[in-house]
């Protein structure tokens, strides 16, 4: 009977770990987003110059830079998109991880849900406005910011996408209720 009990409470543990999760996949963005505009910039400058080198001793340098400086370039011009796709996926995956675990909260955690959800909002906000600080500046980054657009659509607007997250994760915890192994019911 004890080992019964101590199965059955779970708290409001997985509530917390959503919103880590959630709050992570938006801080992670933030610093990949910054991370890609650095590279790009050392990037645009390393490039030319290291395919303008010419001849050195015999050996052609331009062309070898070519083959390795040049496909690192191409990488790099291409990782706007692999990050948008990684955070978008990462985003999605936190309703999907949600709904196959099949976590259900006792009711009485629904206070400390919107509780939480706040404090996300909140966070995303902040986040969103240093976004949007160095999205509007003049500089370098500023501009590799500015043809980021899927990312920086995402964090400009995370308040509202990360709202809808939580709100969907939800319904999915305190909505759906498991009835059997394989079976779902509607309702609390």
């Amino acid at each position: 009977m004890r080992s019964l009990l101590k199965k059955k409470k779970k708290g409001g543990i997985g509530i917390i770990i959503f919103f880590f999760v959630l709050l992570s996949v938006l801080v992670l963005g933030f610093i990949g987003a910054i991370a890609w505009s650095i590279l790009d910039i050392v990037s645009d400058e390393l490039t030319p110059v290291m395919e303008g080198l010419g001849m050195v001793e015999g050996a052609n340098v331009s062309e070898a830079a070519q083959y390795s400086v040049g496909v690192v370039d191409t990488f790099v011009q291409a990782m706007p998109w692999l990050i948008a796709l990684g955070y978008i996926m990462a985003l999605i995956f936190t309703l999907v991880f949600v709904f196959l675990v099949g976590y259900s909260p006792h009711p009485a955690f629904i206070a400390l849900y919107f509780a939480l959800m706040i404090l996300l909002i909140f966070g995303c906000v902040i986040m969103s406005n240093m976004y949007q600080d160095i999205y509007t500046g003049d500089d370098d980054i500023g501009s590799r910011l500015q043809e980021q657009t899927i990312m920086s659509y995402m964090i400009l607007h995370s308040p509202f996408i990360m709202a809808m997250i939580a709100a969907i994760g939800g319904v999915l915890m305190f909505g759906v209720r498991k009835v059997g192994e394989g079976q779902f019911g509607g309702g609390i």
